[in-house]
């Protein structure tokens, strides 16, 4: 591990202090500090408010993990949505589960504020920068009637090889971020493009 995921590893166990952390990694004081302002830029590590026991002047400043950094490493949500979609094939006809995830896509879009562009070309820009920071590595390509939006790499890769119909949530998001229907071509048959073609010159979506 490096460095900082040593740090923020340890801070999640216990608070202390930069003196604790160098005792415990065995290194500079500097290099400390370097990445325990990286941790708090990222939201991932405060200065806690409590105060050292048997401390005499001034007390040296305590660091915490922040609420919100528990599940950071986290790799556990790819294998439970996996699980999660195979419990709901079982309970659910294929037209409503993929019903269910085009609202789970178009929820997305709405939560991150891009539902209702201005226009087509800053929603759709809006939609694919979201996406890039999902993970995603996407371009639009011009088409008769429309855009295709390809994605060279999908944040859930793994999930959407085993159970196509996640696209469908990927569809309603760049629906609801554009205005105008979408629906999902993705490529599986060797290395996995995800591709989306939003309809320019359809009925806009209420």
């Amino acid at each position: 591990m490096s460095t900082k995921s040593d740090i923020l590893n340890l801070l999640q166990r216990e608070p202390l202090t930069v003196v604790q952390l160098c005792e415990h990694l065995a290194v500079t004081r500097n290099a400390i500090i370097v990445q325990l302002k990286q941790l708090e830029s990222e939201g991932l590590v405060r200065r806690s408010k409590i105060r050292p026991p048997n401390t005499v002047g001034k007390p040296p400043v305590v660091f915490e993990a922040a609420p919100g950094s528990e599940d950071v490493t986290s790799t556990a949500y790819q294998i439970l949505l996996t699980h999660l979609l195979t419990v709901l094939k079982d309970r659910y006809a294929a037209d409503e589960l993929g019903d269910v995830l085009e609202q789970t896509g178009r929820q997305l879009a709405q939560s991150a504020g891009l539902d209702h562009p201005k226009d087509f070309d800053s929603g759709l820009r809006a939609a694919m920068a979201a996406a890039d920071a999902l993970g995603a590595s996407t371009e639009a390509v011009v088409q008769e009637g429309g855009v295709m939006v390809r994605n060279f790499t999908c944040p859930v890769g793994s999930v959407v090889r085993d159970e196509q119909c996640v696209c469908r949530a990927m569809a309603g998001f760049f629906s609801e971020a554009t205005g105008f229907p979408a629906s999902e071509h993705c490529l599986r048959e060797d290395r996995l493009i995800c591709q989306y073609f939003i309809q320019q010159g359809g009925t806009p979506v209420e």
